[in-house]
């Protein structure tokens, strides 16, 4: 006896498509750039030894795990969103959370706007303590680091109590393993909630640093000597203008994403895609692309750093670049 069985096309959803679509290059060259900045940090003795660019390759590790993740991600999810019988293929819960863009997501997500606001943190201590950060400000840094990395295991670690509770249970998923039915919703709510206001924090103490720099430069002009390294007051500036790019491009996007995700599962809007409200999260990767831009745009050292590494050094032309 010959059974045929038909397989119900899969209405094709665009919307994740076009997230998949741009995640793609986005995360692509938000990996691609952030691993240059932090071996081109890496391999400069005299940068690597500086306690402040402790804190930037951390937070570029950060953004280039997040890269790779969102890279992988779209790469492997695109073919089951854009074929019309993907649909029909079913796995295990386990089997979705050892993908590795599941694994490094779950770490990154919260690395990445946890660090955010260690970097500014940095700054505001430097700032308005610079001789306790002249002597402890090494170890408030590793402890920074150690403290944001500790929290986003946790968050790795976490997320996996619901599925292997589904595990337990038996329950298949789709083989595209989106976050939907695999994380818990509740944890993915608060957890994105957390980040995005994270992300607002850092730049809140920006604008801190900022006023402190503005009252340093007032003092200057009556005569005043400033308590701070032009060196560090020049960092601060590069860390000032990376706030700068976080509100616009990480801040806003999370925060505004995270309401409008909320918003369209209760109201029932395309919500296996969470519609717009998830199609926001895959802009953030632009401040993470920003990363070696910012940095190499207000710290010769660095630009001269990358530009060797790639083999342009010789664009380095004078002291003035």
């Amino acid at each position: 006896t010959i059974v045929s069985t038909t397989l119900k096309p899969c209405s094709k959803n665009w919307m994740n498509i076009w997230k998949q679509l741009i995640s793609v290059p986005l995360g692509g060259a938000s990996w691609i750039l952030n691993a240059i900045l932090l071996v081109a940090i890496l391999s400069n003795r005299r940068l690597r030894s500086k306690r402040e660019y402790w804190l930037t390759m951390a937070l570029a590790f950060a953004d280039f795990a997040e890269g790779i993740a969102s890279f992988i991600g779209a790469v492997y999810r695109l073919p089951f969103y854009y074929s019309e019988t993907a649909c029909n293929v079913y796995t295990t819960p386990l089997q979705c959370m050892i993908l590795p863009h599941n694994i490094i997501w779950r770490w990154s997500d919260t690395a990445t706007a946890f660090m955010l606001v260690a970097t500014a943190l940095d700054r505001l201590i430097a700032i308005t303590y610079p001789t306790f950060y002249v002597v402890k400000g090494s170890r408030v840094a590793i402890g920074m680091i150690v403290f944001v990395y500790g929290i986003s295991v946790f968050c790795l670690l976490y997320a996996w109590i619901m599925p292997i509770q589904l595990q337990i249970k038996g329950v298949k998923l789709q083989a595209v393993c989106g976050t939907g039915g695999l994380i818990d919703k509740v944890y993915t709510q608060v957890i994105k909630y957390l980040t995005g206001a994270m992300s607002a924090f850092s730049v809140l103490i920006h604008l801190l640093v900022a006023y402190k720099m503005q009252r340093m430069a007032a003092m200057t002009n009556f005569g005043e000597k400033p308590k701070i390294s032009k060196r560090e007051l020049k960092f601060t500036i590069t860390s000032l203008i990376k706030g700068l790019c976080t509100l616009i491009l990480d801040s806003s996007t999370r925060i505004y994403g995270v309401y409008a995700m909320v918003e369209e599962q209760i109201t029932g809007v395309n919500p296996e895609s969470s519609g717009v409200g998830s199609f926001l999260f895959a802009f953030n990767k632009l401040n993470g692309v920003l990363n070696v831009f910012v940095y190499a745009g207000g710290q010769k050292e660095v630009r001269k750093a990358i530009l060797s590494l790639i083999g342009l050094g010789h664009l380095v032309i004078c002291s003035e670049d």
